[in-house]
């Protein structure tokens, strides 16, 4: 049976988000879970972000015939300030390329005990190699992992969370204070796109039909928004044990034992590993004016330099800075996408 171009952007777009912040549940943790149970309306208030922007974004490429994300920054935001944008973004996708080296350091020493470094030289020393063979590395590494990764780690939220011998809800306080908890949710969901956007403008030529557009985000802020909350479950019922380690989830699947936890780990490693090597991708693109392979290489020794200031910290301070960054491209994108004139 042939797939729409509609569900193919649908699952690109998904999977963008699965990366070592979201499979570990550290971003879970950090922007829902600690609101209390209020943070499963914020898990939906970000997936209807995440639906209707991208919706927005694939309708603007569509009517303008963008080909690409340079395109589409100067057709919203004019030649200097997408300049200013696009320089924004890549330094916010090497950011994430950073937190993807830190969380598989952090990985691989809460689950093996190996000296972080070693394990986030590995990651490293593997999307070099990825990057070697350019554009068709990376897609091929996405075409593999992704799959994996979303059915993965929706199987993993609900059988964490029904396995469980009483199942319930946690009450948790503190942090759910007034509309903070909302505040949380756009953040979250604005820095995400920061990154989704770039991903939805070169996926745009799939969308022929008006709707492959619609079908792209909806659907895809409607996987990404059902994962949070089956991968969230389990999280509230471990929170006490899990609210201070770096990767919460690697405790849980512990919980559930050796087999479980091996499978998590897969799933884990592979969303890191396809957000480094899609991260990374962009950023050597940009500078693809030099040497593909010292630029690869560049990339790859600073971003392992810069991997120890830590995964959480990464989380907690770095993403949230970028976060008013994509809220002021969310409203752009929603009023040129829905309430400009000649919308089609």
């Amino acid at each position: 049976m042939k797939i729409s171009n509609g569900l193919k952007i649908a699952a690109i777009y998904a999977s963008v988000f699965l990366g070592a912040g979201f499979a570990s549940g550290q971003e879970l943790m950090q922007y829902f879970v600690g609101f209390g149970r209020i943070g499963l309306l914020g898990i939906i208030v970000a997936g209807v972000l995440f639906a209707l922007t991208g919706w927005a974004a694939l309708r603007v490429c569509r009517r303008e015939g963008v080909r690409n994300y340079h395109e589409l920054m100067r057709l919203l935001f004019g030649s200097k300030l997408g300049s200013v944008m696009e320089g924004m973004v890549v330094l916010f996708l090497f950011s994430l390329f950073v937190a993807m080296l830190a969380g598989a350091g952090a990985t691989g020493r809460e689950a093996f005990g190996v000296p972080f470094t070693v394990s986030a030289f590995v990651i490293a020393a593997k999307v070099f190699f990825v990057l070697c063979f350019g554009l068709t590395g990376v897609v091929r590494i996405n075409v593999i992992l992704a799959p994996f990764m979303l059915l993965g780690g929706i199987f993993i939220g609900l059988y964490s969370f029904f396995a469980h011998t009483s199942p319930t809800f946690a009450m948790l306080s503190g942090r759910n204070i007034g509309m903070a908890w909302l505040l949380s949710a756009v953040i979250y969901a604005s820095y995400n796109l920061v990154t989704g956007v770039p991903i939805l403008a070169a996926t745009a030529e799939m969308a022929t039909k008006k709707r492959d557009a619609m079908i792209g985000g909806l659907l895809g802020g409607g996987v990404i928004t059902l994962l949070g909350i089956c991968m969230a479950l389990p999280l509230f019922l471990h929170y006490g044990n899990v609210i201070s380690l770096e990767i919460p989830f690697l405790y849980i699947a512990t919980y559930h034992g050796a087999s479980f936890r091996l499978f998590y780990l897969a799933v884990l490693m592979s969303a890191i590993m396809t957000t480094a090597a899609c991260n990374a991708f962009a950023v050597t693109e940009w500078l693809k004016s030099y040497n593909k392979f010292i630029v690869a290489a560049g990339v790859c020794i600073i971003g392992l330099v810069f991997s120890h200031v830590g995964f959480s910290n990464i989380v907690a301070y770095v993403y949230p800075a970028f976060g008013f960054l994509g809220l002021f491209k969310i409203i752009v994108i929603l009023w040129h996408g829905f309430f400009m004139r000649h919308c089609t």
